[in-house]
Formats: C-alpha cells, sequence, structure tokens
C-alpha cells in the first residue's frame, strides 16, 4: 500500500485520542518511511515454528482465509517440503484464490523451489543462514561457496517465474563486510525482488537494527527490504517500527506473535501501531483483529494474555473507581481509541478498586433500582470485602445476590 500520513487529527477524534507530539514535524524529521509499505504474515510459518504448535492442514486454510479477509498484503505459508502436511495446506489455500498474495519457505535446495513452483505459489523465500555462528559451525561453508550458491538459487527460482525473496537469516550477527559483498552480489545478478533482515534470535535493539536497514538499503537501493525480528528481549515490535522509520518496505509479523522460542512482531500491533500512532494505514480491516487472533488462539493452543495489547480482554476493561468515573464522563480519559475499531467491547468490573460511580453504573446496567447513600456505601464495602476475600472481581450473578443482601 503506498503510504499517506493521517495527521489530521480533528478528524479522527472521534475515533482516538493520541499524542500531538507523533506528527509534529520537528519529532518527524528524521523518519525515512519507505513509499510503499506492505505486510507479510508468517503466521503459518514461523508462527508455527513455535514449540508445541502444530497446525492441521485444515487450520492453515482457516487461518489463511481470516488473513485474506483481513486484507493482508501478503501470508507465508509455510515450508512445503518439510512435511505432506505442509504441502498440502499450500496447494489447498492457492486453490482458494485468495485476494492476498501467498508466498513460502524454501531452503537452499532447487527441489525446494521445484516444489513452490509445481504448488502455484506466487514468491519464494529462500532461506539460507549468513549469521557467522551458522554458517561456520552449521553450514560449514566458506565465503566463496555461500555466495555461489545463493546466485545459483535466486537465479533458478527467477527463472521458475517465483517472485524471489532472499532470506539471509540471523542477518544481525553477520560479518558486515561478508554482508555487504553478499547482497552486492544478489543485486548485481538482477535475480532478487526482495531481501530479507532476520534478527534469528532477538539479538539487536532499535538503534542496531536501524542501522542494518540503512546499511542494507544503500546496497539494494531501489529493491524492496523486508523486515523480520523475533521477541527474545520483548523488543520485537519497537525493533520492527524502528525498522519501518530507517525505510524497510515489508514487514514479515505473525498474529498474536506467536513463533519461535518468545515469538516475533505481532501483526495485529504493527498494524494498529502504524495506523494511529504514525498515520500509516496498511489497509486492513481493524474491526476483523479481534476474531482472527482468537481463531489463531483456538488453534493453536496458545491464548491471549488477558493483558494483551488490542486484543487481551482487559484491554478495555476497568475496576478503579476513579478511572470508570472518567471513562463513564469520557471514555478517552483512560483509553488511546475506541474499542469498536479492533471488534473488542468495553466492560467495568466490580472488585475490590471500584467507587460508587462503578456500583451506580452496574446497579442501572442489571436493572437493580436506586439505592440509598448509605445502601451504596454498604453494597461497596462488600463488594470489597467479597473482592479481597475471592481474589477476584464479581460476576454479574454475584453482584446481583450480594445487593440482594443489603437493605
Amino acid at each position: 500500500m503506498n503510504v499517506t500520513v493521517n495527521s489530521n487529527l480533528e478528524a479522527i477524534a472521534d475515533n482516538w485520542q493520541l499524542s500531538k507530539a507523533n506528527f509534529l514535524d520537528e519529532a518527524r524529521k528524521e523518519l525515512n518511511l519507505a513509499q510503499t509499505i506492505h505486510i507479510t504474515d508468517c503466521t503459518l510459518r514461523d508462527g508455527e515454528q513455535q514449540a508445541g504448535i502444530a497446525f492441521s492442514w485444515q487450520d492453515k486454510v482457516a487461518i489463511a482465509r481470516a488473513l485474506d479477509s483481513l486484507g493482508i498484503y501478503e501470508i507465508e505459508v509455510g515450508t512445503p517440503a518439510s512435511s505432506a502436511e505442509d504441502e498440502k495446506a499450500a496447494r489447498e489455500i492457492v486453490k482458494m484464490r485468495p485476494k492476498v498474495k501467498i508466498s513460502a519457505l524454501a531452503r537452499a535446495t532447487k527441489g525446494d523451489i521445484d516444489l513452490l513452483s509445481d504448488i502455484g505459489v506466487w514468491g519464494a523465500n529462500i532461506s539460507l543462514p549468513i549469521g557467522d555462528l551458522q554458517r561456520q559451525h552449521k553450514l560449514k561453508w566458506d565465503e566463496q561457496r555461500y555466495i555461489d550458491t545463493c546466485l545459483e538459487l535466486v537465479a533458478y527460482a527467477r527463472n521458475k517465474g517465483l517472485h524471489v525473496n532472499f532470506s539471509p537469516y540471523d542477518t544481525t550477527r553477520a560479518d558486515f563486510e561478508f554482508l555487504d559483498r553478499v547482497l552486492t552480489a544478489v543485486k548485481n545478478s538482477g535475480n532478487v525482488d526482495r531481501v530479507r533482515l532476520v534478527d534469528t534470535v532477538g539479538s539487536s535493539n532499535p538503534i542496531g537494527i536501524r542501522y542494518m536497514v540503512r546499511r542494507m538499503k544503500k546496497i539494494l537501493k531501489d529493491t524492496p527490504l523486508e523486515i523480520h525480528v523475533h521477541d527474545d528481549f520483548g523488543l520485537a515490535l519497537a525493533n520492527t517500527i524502528a525498522a519501518v522509520e530507517a525505510g524497510a518496505d515489508v514487514i514479515s509479523s505473525t498474529i498474536n506473535g506467536i513463533g519461535e522460542r518468545c515469538g516475533n512482531a505481532a501483526t495485529e500491533e504493527i498494524v494498529l501501531t502504524l495506523q494511529m500512532l504514525y498515520g500509516i494505514d496498511l489497509g486492513v480491516d481493524c474491526s476483523k483483529l479481534l476474531e482472527t487472533c482468537n481463531l489463531v488462539a483456538e488453534l493453536s493452543g496458545v491464548p491471549i494474555s488477558q493483558i494483551k495489547s488490542i486484543v487481551g480482554r482487559n484491554s478495555f476493561s476497568h475496576e478503579t473507581g476513579t478511572v470508570v468515573a472518567g471513562v463513564l464522563e469520557i471514555p478517552f480519559t483512560a483509553e488511546p481509541y475506541t474499542p469498536a475499531l479492533v471488534g473488542q467491547q468495553r466492560s467495568f468490573l466490580i472488585g475490590k478498586k471500584s467507587g460508587k460511580a462503578s456500583i451506580v453504573m452496574k446497579l442501572k446496567e442489571l436493572n437493580l433500582g436506586e439505592k440509598t447513600p448509605e445502601q451504596l456505601e454498604k453494597i461497596l464495602e462488600q463488594v470489597k470485602i467479597f473482592s479481597i476475600t475471592n481474589k477476584r472481581c464479581l460476576e454479574d450473578a454475584e453482584f446481583r445476590e450480594l445487593v440482594n443482601t443489603v437493605h
């Protein structure tokens, strides 16, 4: 999607209220945004690589349908050569003829590339480790063999009519001069459509990511650069946004941030961050985010934390008395954007931290009638005792029962 920045805060005030500093020219002067930014969602590939997750081909088709409905630009559907189930999933997803572009990962073999061509995917993500540890101790290849193999494989994939995405993974731990040589070689070959910058073990910080994006783009020039990071230090979103700020063209992410070890950057967080905090609309239907995230949670067996941003159960839940009083007056006192934008609903919890405004609101919601000031005090006192004793908030039925005991 071509990048258009919406900095008209008044026009969007009904939907969200954010820091005006985000859109000050002085604050944005160092941004180097690409003219076109896309998301390629790799839930079906790297997401499934999280230990303990095993998607059936039917699961993958269901998730692909949801991602297509969201308006994601590209889906990486897996590694078809790794199993018959993955191959079946890729074939079935291609048969769907989705609007989204379909890519898949190929290991460094022509056989993997042949299979992708036969399946009919749009793109091949050719994966070969470039980090010193991986290349020297896993591949046991010298530098020239690595370069020769890369050039041979990207040319082979291009001749098969595939969109070629070269993925020299563990990029952030590569020898920089060797990385420069590899990028120069593949760029000059004319057989690469995109290059993926991979922080395989989450070893970089935003400063390092910005540096690497700038360095790589000096060589790649108009060849798009994709960013793919891991969350080992909790920096996946920050590193992804840092890459975008420095000019990355494509973002690789997963729904709910699932993935190897600590996971990847979360697609839903990237979409909302770019749209609301940067004014960059990626064309995703945000109202379907909760539905999609819940589907992936169900099929992966990895539950969504209740405090997860955007789609967590507590994202728009309020208990503290002063907070609830403010929200009842104007929701933006305690929320950055309206819950409906992401398919959520606002809720008010009754518990230890509740105040009288919460009690009055809940009485009205449950049609329990008006109470005297004395009754309100007693109800509030009993609510706090219940919450402390049971270490949780009250369910509606429990609140109703409690109210009926106060006279």
